[in-house]
């Protein structure tokens, strides 16, 4: 009897052997499980959790995107600005209030990334007239303006207190963030106070664009507005400036939103027709390398928009500290590599080496032609994500140069050379990936069109050294990827 109640001791004290899973396992079976399977599975123990709920892992971030663009084919969309890939998932897929528990609840409130039921909206919510009357109140100084950088929603106004007949539409503020910026702006000296009013108006403006077009896509799932042309528009800027109009409510977007399709799609048409003419003057080559940066350009500005944030605040700091001469090497050099980051995407890691990105399907098989964003959205950028998850199941060997970049780490190292110089002496110097590139396109080659036949890997060296030369600012980080932008970035010298 007694060694039984210690045998069975010993069975119940005894690890889940699931637990056991090595992580690199664990990665590969998350990676084809569904945000619902995900979520399920961050519940199970702690080591689970610390795996799928990391704040500060890469990976983590990769498991749950690849994920959600896997499974959700309508939330195509990054997350909003400062959630993380595990809060977006869980705020569009689960279901209930994330305050009462009130099931059955799947309206998101957007401009304030919450999941709720009208009851509780109603209790986190105020009006800007009850701001005035019970905040404000104590402080006539205060200006109506200081609430410009705040997301807020059209709602009715409340019932209970407010015995108003009048059933009109509010703006309604989140009252955490009213609070805040009232203490925030408290603070302040009177100097500062007006400048701080205009960063926020610019913050809230910015916030609830992208708030709209957010729920403003075309079919293929992507945003049906580009701002870059909307900027252009006339209707949007009389909207901006008007101080009786604001056009980022959802009660004047529509009116907003019929008033400037018409202008919108005029203005993308000229300037479309203004860039081909432009183009087809263009030499073969030089136009390749366009149509190439055309996909970029679309991967970041419809899939990856907050990469393209953050790429421009890490090159501006990286400006910065170069105009200021700092003499702290290591934080430029820990900008470049918050930089390289934004290349870590699978999407943007693997685009340079798929066969539809180096010899894409060009209309009329000419180069100097534009691809109609529908060909964009609805054929080619979907060829290319299967083609980027072939890459990434099937590693190519290491011999080979896409498989001593992408799987085998070796980009940094001096393992490569070039044939073309090979051809002519036996004593070539070893390089790194971007050192090699960069003798193709700046020594006596003049290499306009770098192709994998000009280098040759050696990814077994003995005693290979680590490359200083790293990329230094936009441009270099493209090159320094695989991307044969030298023709449009001016990279020859």
């Amino acid at each position: 009897m007694e060694y039984e109640y210690y045998h069975q001791q010993f069975l119940i004290a005894k690890p889940c052997l699931a637990t056991q899973i090595p992580p690199e396992i664990f990665i590969s079976i998350c990676k084809d499980l569904p945000p619902t399977d995900l979520l399920s599975l961050a519940r199970v123990c702690k080591k689970f959790y610390g795996y799928l709920c990391s704040t500060n892992s890469l990976t983590t971030q990769e498991i749950w995107r690849n994920s959600r663009m896997t499974f959700l084919p309508f939330v195509q969309l990054p997350p909003p600005e400062g959630m993380t890939e595990l809060q977006y998932v869980k705020l569009v897929s689960e279901r209930g209030c994330q305050f009462c528990g009130k099931s059955r609840i799947r309206k998101i409130y957007w401009p304030f990334l919450v999941r709720s039921c009208k009851k509780c909206l109603e209790e986190r919510t105020i009006r800007m007239d009850q701001v005035r009357n019970q905040i404000f109140s104590q402080d006539s100084t205060v200006p109506d303006d200081i609430l410009c950088g705040l997301t807020f929603t059209t709602g009715l106004y409340k019932s209970g207190c407010d015995k108003s007949p009048k059933i009109q539409p509010s703006s309604l503020y989140w009252i955490q963030d009213v609070h805040e910026v009232y203490n925030e702006f408290n603070k302040l000296n009177v100097k500062e106070r007006k400048e701080w009013i205009e960063q926020n108006r610019e913050k809230g403006r910015r916030k609830m664009e992208q708030n709209l077009i957010r729920g403003e896509k075309n079919e293929y799932g992507f945003p049906r507005f580009k701002m870059s042309v909307v900027e252009k528009c006339m209707t949007y800027n009389k909207a901006i400036v008007s101080p009786s109009t604001n056009p980022f409510t959802k009660r004047a977007w529509i009116g907003f939103r019929n008033k400037l399709i018409p202008e919108y799609m005029q203005i993308a048409a000229m300037l479309r027709s203004k860039r081909q003419e432009i183009e087809r003057r263009m030499e073969v080559d030089v136009a390749i390398q366009t149509r190439q940066m055309d996909i970029v350009k679309m991967i970041f500005t419809l899939l990856r928009p907050e990469m393209e944030r953050q790429q421009e605040n890490h090159v501006q700091s990286v400006a910065n500290n170069n105009m200021e001469k700092s003499s702290n090497s290591s934080s430029n050099y820990n900008s470049i590599v918050r930089m390289n980051s934004i290349f870590e995407s699978s999407m943007i890691k693997f685009l340079p080496w798929c066969p539809s990105f180096r010899n894409p399907p060009f209309t009329n098989q000419d180069p100097r032609n534009l691809w109609d964003d529908d060909f964009l959205m609805s054929t080619l950028i979907p060829q290319l994500r299967e083609e980027v998850e072939c890459l990434k199941n099937n590693p190519a060997p290491l011999t080979t140069l896409c498989g001593a970049f992408l799987h085998g780490g070796l980009n940094n190292k001096r393992i490569y050379k070039c044939k073309l110089c090979s051809r002519h002496s036996n004593k070539t110097p070893f390089y790194s990936f971007f050192e090699v590139r960069l003798h193709l396109t700046r020594s006596n080659h003049k290499v306009r069109m770098i192709d994998d036949e000009m280098i040759q890997v050696f990814p077994f060296l003995d005693n290979a050294s680590t490359s200083q030369i790293i990329p230094r600012n936009k441009t270099d980080l493209f090159f320094a990827a695989g991307f044969n932008c030298n023709l449009i970035c001016k990279l020859l010298y």
